[in-house]
């Protein structure tokens, strides 16, 4: 995340991904600046990074960044990482968490704007934890459904016949077109045989079979794929090496291996991307299935790479519905509470769909009443009179999500600034230095806005960090700041729930103490 003037345009040289603004501009520094999130990186190639800064249209600097210590998104085989490997299941387990929010089945729909919160709150804590089992993902299915297309088309490739001229015996030649017969007059000699030499060969079009074809070359690559996603999920799910499910993929994937080691020695070549699909590829109905099959995997990779780049994002998502889920623990009363969709695909890192300000609870705190708004801090306000809109100095600290308590007796507000902070490195930052930092930028707001304003604002802060297997801390507090870390697994969200309601009870309490 960076922040730039307001009228400065950031473009990520050579990528295709625009930046992602956070929140409204805040005055910094006498000039009004606005955070932007930039996608982390999925590939080699990406790790290097260069954005221009344009103002009216026009690059007034250019700027590179190396990304170091960064893990990549785990691929095929010969390529195992744990650490990379570690994160992106714990990346697709955030997925799981809030995709939990969609309708279940047929009975289950949108109709009820609140029942994607209800949807929530009996996944993560009405529910009695699943015994997991292997994730049912894309090639999960297609070990189902292709074996017996892939063994038949590897087996029998389509074969095309190629013309080529070369010498042959004249006994053996069928065929001549017009450069055989300019070469044959060019020969000295009156007659055939001599003009054939001391070897009686002639200039003839030959016809041998051919392999290279676009088809057979997608259909290459699409196993290459096949054996890369297997492989990925294989290490994803290795502790459950021993169900059926991972017996299967494990067949498919030795299958795939093998075939694609034959297409390679029989001299077929990659396609160029992109691939334009040919007759055979749209009408032929053993090469159709592949290819339907090949457009799905380059989707789901394409999917993956734009998923493990905005991971960040995707993990303030989660926090923020943790934070909403929390305070409504502490309400026993009725909420007034944002409608929440799931978007079909993600939007930079987005999955959820909601309103600026996600809920509205009357809670009580030490014997006293309180107004909580829950806002997300990330989104523009749609007017200037707006509940979701925040103070200028909130924007500036680059907030996940804000809950903005209101003391009914006395009309006196006061703010709970919650961050989620997610990395993508092997070694993650210590909590105690997260929380240390943020409390230092706590202070400072607090400390300029009480010289600015005369007032002596009432604020705390929460740092919810990831936690990926092996990554998990203790809670801690420095200062006006407490850090907690979750564990998002199913067997572990209902505790982690409880951990941060508890962690919010007592931040809340201490603002109004």
């Amino acid at each position: 995340m960076v922040a730039l003037p307001e009228r400065t345009d950031l473009q990520l040289g050579s990528r295709r991904w625009p930046v992602q603004v956070e929140g409204a501009a805040f005055a910094w520094f006498e000039g009004s600046f606005r955070l932007v999130s930039l996608p982390t990186a999925a590939l080699t190639s990406e790790r290097q990074i260069r954005f221009d800064l344009l103002t009216a249209g026009e690059s007034v600097l250019s700027v590179g960044l190396v990304l170091r210590n960064h893990l990549l998104r785990p691929r095929g085989a010969g390529r195992d990482d744990p650490a990379a490997d570690a994160l992106h299941t714990f990346v697709l387990q955030v997925l799981d968490r809030i995709r939990e929010a969609e309708p279940s089945g047929a009975g289950d729909d949108w109709d009820d704007l609140g029942t994607g919160w209800a949807r929530l709150r009996t996944a993560w804590l009405e529910r009695d934890a699943q015994i997991e089992e292997a994730r049912r993902d894309l090639i999960v299915e297609h070990a189902e459904q292709l074996p017996a297309h892939i063994t038949e088309i590897a087996i029998h490739p389509r074969r095309v016949l190629k013309r080529t001229r070369e010498l042959l015996p004249i006994d053996r030649i069928q065929e001549l077109d017009t450069a055989c017969l300019e070469w044959l007059i060019r020969q000295p000699g009156v007659t055939v045989a001599e003009k054939a030499g001391p070897r009686q060969r002639l200039l003839g079009i030959a016809r041998e079979e051919h392999l290279d074809t676009l088809e057979n070359r997608v259909l290459k690559d699409f196993l290459r794929l096949s054996v890369e996603a297997a492989s990925v999920w294989q290490r994803e799910n290795r502790r459950f090496h021993n169900s059926e499910r991972a017996r299967l993929v494990g067949r498919y994937l030795a299958l795939c291996r093998m075939h694609h080691r034959e297409l390679c020695a029989a001299g077929i070549g990659d396609p160029m991307p992109p691939v334009a699909p040919n007759f055979v590829l749209q009408q032929d109905s053993r090469y159709r299935v592949i290819w339907r099959a090949y457009r799905e995997l380059l989707s789901a990779e394409q999917r993956m790479d734009d998923l493990w780049r905005w991971q960040c994002r995707l993990w303030s998502d989660f926090a923020r519905l943790v934070v909403v889920m929390g305070v409504q623990e502490l309400c026993d009363k009725p909420s007034a509470l944002s409608p929440l969709f799931v978007r079909r695909e993600q939007a930079s890192g987005r999955w959820s769909d909601t309103l600026g300000l996600l809920g509205v609870f009357l809670i009580d705190l030490n014997g006293r009443s309180y107004v909580a708004e829950v806002c997300d801090a990330s989104q523009l306000p749609r007017n200037d009179t707006s509940r979701a809109k925040l103070a200028s100095w909130q924007y500036a600290l680059g907030c996940t999500a804000l809950i903005r308590l209101i003391d009914l007796w006395s009309g006196h507000c006061a703010s709970l600034c919650v961050w989620a902070m997610h990395s993508a490195t092997a070694e993650t930052l210590p909590l105690t230095e997260l929380v240390a930092s943020a409390d230092e930028a706590l202070s400072t707001a607090i400390r300029q806005e009480g010289l600015r304003n005369g007032e002596q604002l009432r604020a705390r802060g929460l740092v919810i960090r990831s936690a990926p297997p092996g990554k998990t801390e203790y809670a801690t507090q420095a200062g006006q700041v407490y850090g907690l870390t979750l564990a998002i697994g199913s067997e572990h969200i209902r505790e982690a729930l409880g951990e941060c309601t508890l962690i919010l009870q007592d931040s809340l309490e201490r603002l109004f103490a």
